[in-house]
Formats: C-alpha cells, sequence, structure tokens
C-alpha cells in the first residue's frame, strides 16, 4: 500500500515483531499459504525519535574526492584534447587534467568531510521499536490458524509473537 492511500478495510493485529525483515518474513509465509499480500500491510508501532551524529571518515570522504576529481579531470583532458588546439601533445593534457581534478577532488573532499562530521551536527530520525502486521478483520481467524501452526514448526523462517491483546471473536462476541 502506498503512503498516501487511507485503507478503507478495517484490519487488525495478527503478529508483532522486533525488525521490519521478520515481519516481512510473517507476511511471506502468510502469503505462501495463500493469503493475499494486498490485503496484509506492515506498520511501524511505538515511534520514538532517535538524535544521531553522522559520522563518516574525513580519509573516506577526501579519498571518495580525489577519486570523483580525478575521473572528472581525465574526462576535461579528453575533452580539451578533442576539441581544442593545444601546444602540448595529448597525453600531457589528459594526464594534467587527471593530477589536477585529483588535487580540486582531495581539497574538495577534505572540506567537505571537516564540514560534515562538525560535533553540532545532529540528525532526528522517527523510528519504529517494533513492527505490526495487520490484515482485514475477515482474515484475521485464518491468519492466526496459520501462525499458530507456525509456532509449532521450529524451521527458522518464522520469528514473531502473536499479541495477547489483538481483538479475538470469541473474547468479542462475549
Amino acid at each position: 500500500m502506498r503512503p498516501d492511500q487511507v485503507s478503507v478495510v478495517p484490519s487488525s493485529v495478527i503478529a508483532s515483531a522486533s525488525s521490519f525483515e521478520n515481519a516481512q518474513r510473517t507476511v511471506d509465509y502468510l502469503r505462501s499459504y495463500g493469503m493475499d499480500s494486498g490485503s496484509m500491510s506492515i506498520v511501524g508501532a511505538e515511534l520514538r525519535q532517535v538524535r544521531k551524529r553522522p559520522r563518516v571518515p574525513v580519509v573516506k570522504l577526501t579519498a571518495a574526492g580525489a577519486l570523483h576529481g580525478a575521473v572528472l579531470g581525465l574526462l576535461a583532458g579528453v575533452f580539451v584534447t578533442l576539441v581544442a588546439e593545444t601546444t602540448l601533445t595529448g597525453l600531457v593534457v589528459v594526464i594534467w587534467g587527471l593530477v589536477y581534478g585529483g588535487l580540486l577532488g582531495t581539497l574538495w573532499g577534505l572540506f567537505r568531510g571537516l564540514i560534515r562530521n562538525r560535533p553540532e551536527v545532529e540528525i532526528t530520525e522517527v523510528v519504529p521499536t517494533r513492527y505490526e502486521v495487520r490484515c482485514p478483520v475477515e482474515e484475521l481467524s485464518v491468519a492466526r490458524t496459520l501462525l499458530a501452526d507456525a509456532s509449532d514448526v521450529d524451521d527458522g523462517r518464522v520469528e514473531r509473537e502473536v499479541i495477547a491483546d489483538a481483538p479475538h471473536e470469541e473474547r468479542d462476541a462475549a
């Protein structure tokens, strides 16, 4: 389901997982037994804010900048060799382009690394602590039966716990 779509079918929580991969495995397991994956959804729950400091080593950014600059300088040298008339040979122009591009790229990467890794820069993200697998109310009993059968099988594919406070038909009828 796309993020801008609103679900018109009431859904119930059938399973909870600590990671998105485990929730996806749950959906894959249910889908392998014939449930429609389009009707199921994975929803992040218990959201919390996390502050992270972006840490990319300055050396890594400098090396990447040098590599990108060298490639751009090489391309510029080839372009100048093909288009312009110079007193230098084509090989010398290409080598100068490579060297100057590498130097400029190194400086660019160094400054980028120094600016990016400032101590006062923090990134704030909202991340879920768990993921809920939801399905329409009409398919709830089928999904619960499949998940109950999966808990008896220890094949390592399915790791989840059925939420105890999810609505049950027996409790709701009473």
